[in-house]
């Protein structure tokens, strides 16, 4: 009788452990379902180029290529010189993100050794693709003697398809000490202006951002 006994004490107890590991296991499945469920999609694109990922820098360079150069009357037409500028255009499409973006364009002029450039403008906009109509981005700050860009992308633009425009304007200065340089990139042929851009892309959480912090 007593080990009868003791061989269904046995039976309900395995059966007692299996029932609390089904549960255990459900459970677990609800938890990883939801959490799944509330994580925001990080999807976007920089000038075509895909951004998979938070905290992820991508690197362009800017040439003779991919910039547009500004008319002057001192200089041929899609040329640059001393005095002249250039600018480069991005583009950002959020649209298939769930969270609001921070940026920060560092544009590497101290690597451009051919040429004395400086950052002298950023035109920053939001616009919907096929229309004419621009927003103005007003969440951002340009540090013109850092050569630094930083901006936001709000969650409602992003639900309602806006795409980010962001102009960059250099000028080529006419620096004295530069004359000689500046004569021998201007007598080469086919000479290649490269200006490294790097852009850094994170989650915006409500931070402030450039002088703001002060």
């Amino acid at each position: 009788m007593k080990k009868l006994l003791r061989i269904l004490v046995l039976i309900m107890l395995i059966i007692t452990i299996f029932q609390i590991a089904n549960m255990y296991a459900l459970y677990k499945d609800q938890l990883e379902g939801e959490y799944t469920s509330s994580l925001g999609v990080w999807s976007i694109k920089v000038n075509e180029s895909d951004i998979s990922s938070g905290d992820e820098n991508l690197t362009f360079n800017m040439t003779e290529d991919n910039l547009t150069y500004v008319d002057s009357e001192h200089v041929k037409s899609q040329k640059i010189a001393p005095g002249a500028q250039a600018y480069f255009d991005i583009v950002i499409d959020p649209t298939n993100t769930d969270v609001s973006v921070l940026y920060t364009l560092n544009i590497k002029l101290d690597a451009v050794t051919t040429a004395k450039l400086k950052l002298v403008n950023v035109e920053n906009y939001f616009q919907k693709e096929g229309e004419t109509e621009q927003v103005l981005n007003e969440d951002v700050y340009t540090e013109n003697e850092a050569n630094t860009h930083e901006a936001v992308i709000p969650l409602e633009k992003i639900n309602d398809k806006y795409l980010n425009y962001i102009r960059l304007y250099f000028e080529w200065e006419n620096v004295e000490e530069n004359n000689e340089s500046d004569s021998e990139l201007g007598q080469t042929e086919n000479a290649k202006i490269n200006i490294p851009l790097e852009i850094n892309l994170k989650q915006y959480t409500g931070e402030v951002i450039g002088n703001e912090t002060g």
